[in-house]
């Protein structure tokens, strides 16, 4: 009998977000997800530091392999540019790549544990120029010492700016 409710997309967008969670759990980070209806600002959710949170824009996908080529390149809506742009605190695009792109070997239950099938690897987007397509480093893996880089960006934005003198 299949127990499924979500779709294939479905499947791999909640999978991105759950491997995303798992990350911030491993860091001690919140991770606030924004509500369907309300992601007007092109992110999923927002990772909460204690000065300020961080946004993010999550994908999930199997078109690419965890080991294979040096980036991985997502196409980006004009308007996402617009949006991240715009915003004040650091936006991070991050991609989940799963390898295979098998659904029920996503996860692998062993002995000592459950090991994801997957890897995330991130870049920033809200300084970088607007292309039609997001090129992310695959160099740029994410882990819990990732959110650490990103707690010190979103206070970067916070510090005084030196004046220039006259």
């Amino acid at each position: 009998m299949d127990i499924a409710t979500l779709g294939p997309n479905g499947c791999k967008a909640r999978f991105g977000v759950a491997y995303l969670r798992a990350i911030c759990s491993q860091a001690g980070v919140g991770f606030t997800e924004t509500s369907i209806d309300e992601d007007v600002l092109a992110i999923d959710g927002k990772i909460e530091f204690a000065v300020a949170d961080a946004r993010v824009q999550v994908k999930c996908t199997g078109k690419f392999r965890i080991n294979g080529g040096g980036t991985a390149t997502w196409p980006a809506d004009e308007q996402w540019w617009k949006k991240w742009h715009n915003s004040g605190v650091p936006v991070y695009f991050v991609l989940v790549v799963m390898d295979p792109d098998d659904q029920p070997s996503w996860l692998d239950h062993r002995g000592d544990g459950t090991m994801h099938r997957a890897a995330a690897f991130w870049v920033r987007v809200d300084k970088m120029s607007q292309a039609s397509g997001i090129t992310v480093p695959k160099s740029q893996r994410l882990t819990a010492d990732t959110l650490r880089q990103w707690s010190s960006d979103v206070d970067a934005c916070f510090q005084p700016q030196p004046q220039g003198g006259y």
